[in-house]
């Protein structure tokens, strides 16, 4: 399990915050699930030192994430551009 460290808008302000994931795609799916986040900056990490930029109001993948049975595991990827 790796560390990530995400820059994010929370309670309307922005912030850092700490998650930890299997993968960056595990991190961004930790993140949505926290409702006081309405947007992704960055996601670096802390092993790899790899940092993936964003700039995203995520409450469209909450609501898509809503509709998910809860017993899913989410599976997608995020390149490098």
């Amino acid at each position: 399990m790796d560390e990530y460290i995400v820059d994010v808008e929370m309670d309307n302000e922005r912030t850092t915050i700490k998650t930890f994931a299997r993968t960056v795609e595990n991190a961004i799916d930790n993140i949505v699930q926290l409702p006081s986040v309405q947007k992704l900056f960055n996601i670096g990490n802390t092993n790899t030192k790899e940092i993936w930029e964003f700039e995203e109001d995520i409450e469209e993948l909450r609501e898509l994430r809503k509709k998910l049975p809860s017993n899913i595991e989410m599976f997608f990827s995020v390149r490098k551009d």
